[in-house]
């Protein structure tokens, strides 16, 4: 979509996209974050936690601020941003339009909060700094974590670093408690944003798109844009790569991660690429992936099970046949054994599709 793009030729555009009826989550999340919420929410009482924290703290006291200081996004007020969020609810099949407020600051970033009413953010800088497909892209990131559940952990993850703050100032907790927490923690929502960037691609149906919100994001500045080469930034994920060898640049690379909310910008932006190329992602603008449940039915290939996974040939147990990538269990590559799956879905669809037409 061009970036002067008028009103007419955005609705052209809404309706190229696919809708994505009904679609579960479980679709396209990231294996890794797949196993990562499955940690968190094995903890005894995290989740019924942040549940009634969610709904009785935070999540209200950051919409009462949203409304306090910024502008909420409405039909009648920027309208423009307001059908990009519509859009994206469209394509993801949301069940609820969220809240989306504009707020002031010269920083590009975005977040979302909340789960029985979650809140979606976007500060002024990034609208400024992205066209407005890309924009859209960052909307359906964060719809993205709004339809993983993310948004619930998040917020305990916010919690528990103010606590673990209050507690080692003022309670004389130790680091021993709260830096493995801290950790974890941090791990998570690295993978989570994974999923997201997933979601982003889903609802654009522009992989490029997406990358390219990423790829200004790391320059931050319009000036820098101009100056950057897409080949040259792709290979800095190669180079960051090849440091895995010595062992000091492993450790290196370890203290680098750690302390991140987000993943590597050059390896994130190479990921949106290889699955925007994936029979994964074809295969859902196909049409075929998993349904939420509340629509009884979950649509997979017969090479997996009623809820879809199938037999990893490494260690023999079921392992998520969405995931199109490795063992859930065992972390074996899982690839070669899903493609005939793939294969038949992708048939399936061109059946399906050429039978429509005929």
């Amino acid at each position: 979509m061009p970036e002067n793009a008028t009103t007419a030729e955005v609705d052209v555009f809404a309706r190229m996209r696919r809708r994505l009826t009904n679609i579960a989550a479980e679709a396209y999340r990231h294996p890794l974050d797949k196993q990562a919420t499955a940690t968190l929410r094995a903890v005894p009482g995290f989740e019924y936690a942040i549940r009634k924290l969610s709904r009785y703290s935070l999540e209200q006291i950051l919409y009462l601020e949203m409304c306090a200081s910024a502008v909420k996004v409405t039909p009648k007020q920027c309208s423009r941003i307001y059908r990009l969020l519509e859009e994206a609810c469209a394509v993801l099949d949301m069940p609820a339009v969220p809240s989306l407020f504009l707020t002031q600051n010269p920083i590009v970033n975005a977040f979302a909060m909340g789960r029985e009413n979650p809140t979606v953010v976007l500060h002024t800088g990034l609208i400024e700094h992205l066209t407005e497909e890309e924009v859209l892209g960052v909307i359906a990131h964060e719809l993205g974590h709004v339809h993983c559940g993310h948004t619930v952990y998040r917020l305990m993850a916010l919690l528990i670093e103010l606590l673990l703050q209050y507690g080692g100032s003022k309670l004389g907790i130790g680091d021993v408690f709260s830096i493995p927490l801290r950790a974890s923690l941090l791990e998570w929502t690295r993978k989570a944003e994974l999923s997201a960037d997933r979601a982003a691609i889903l609802v654009t149906q522009n992989p490029e798109v997406v990358f390219s919100a990423l790829f200004k994001l790391t320059g931050g500045s319009p000036k820098i844009f101009a100056m950057m080469d897409r080949d040259e930034y792709l290979k800095q994920a190669e180079e960051y790569d090849h440091a895995d060898v010595p062992r000091l640049d492993r450790f290196y690379k370890g203290l680098i991660e750690a302390g991140k909310t987000h993943p590597i910008p050059v390896l994130r932006a190479r990921e949106v690429l290889r699955w925007g190329a994936s029979d994964e992602y074809r295969t859902i603008l196909g049409g075929r992936y998993a349904q939420r449940e509340k629509n009884g039915t979950v649509l997979v290939a017969s090479g997996a099970t009623p809820d879809g996974h199938i037999a990893c040939p490494s260690c023999g147990e079921e392992t998520d046949a969405n995931a199109f990538t490795f063992c859930t269990n065992c972390g074996a590559d899982v690839r070669e054994a899903l493609a005939a799956v793939r294969d038949e879905m992708i048939g399936d669809s061109r059946n399906e599709s050429e039978g429509t037409d005929g």
